[in-house]
């Protein structure tokens, strides 16, 4: 348990140092105003990737999202995890809707439904509510990247157990 935090600790600190370089790079090339294509999140679908770490399952985990826009600022995410964990095969799926707090990067919260198979030895899946919170920097100048952290819960059987999750979302068009 103590290895699984530091290298959580280790994955998010890399993750901010990456996020401030190209911050900082941003700044050293002299932009002094920033154009409305970069403020506005982008009405188009994004893709993605991501890893994180269970404490409910005490493992880690890969998966991937895609994220399309209903309205500005409020997307539909179908998702899909794969727990890290042996001798069982352990999964989520998930259908959320998440709004945006803040235009430029920021913010952003939802929820939905979650099919999770999470007990060893159970053959068969259960379904709950998620909830989630996270938080997405600006997206990387003259890239389509938008990277992410992102907490969230999966209330399941009178249990609520957390998930934190990083990654990055690529925008499928332009």
């Amino acid at each position: 348990m103590q290895s699984a935090r530091l290298v959580l600790g280790c994955v998010c600190a890399a993750t901010m140092l990456l996020l401030e370089q190209a911050s900082g790079q941003e700044a050293a090339r002299g932009a002094t105003s920033v154009s409305a294509e970069y403020v506005v999140p982008p009405l188009a679908p994004e893709a993605g990737g991501r890893v994180g770490y269970d404490w409910g399952l005490e493992a880690w985990s890969i998966g991937g999202q895609l994220r399309v826009p209903i309205v500005p600022g409020f997307y539909l995410i179908p998702s899909g995890d794969y727990y890290l964990r042996t001798p069982a095969t352990l999964w989520q799926l998930n259908l959320d809707v998440a709004f945006r707090l803040g235009w430029y990067g920021g913010l952003y919260g939802g929820a939905g439904l979650g099919i999770a198979h999470r007990a060893i030895g159970s053959g068969r899946a259960q379904a709950g509510l998620n909830a989630f919170a996270g938080f997405t920097p600006p997206r990387l100048r003259k890239t389509l990247l938008w990277p992410f952290i992102e907490a969230r819960w999966l209330l399941i059987r009178n249990r609520s157990p957390f998930a934190l999750r990083a990654g990055v979302n690529v925008l499928l068009e332009r």
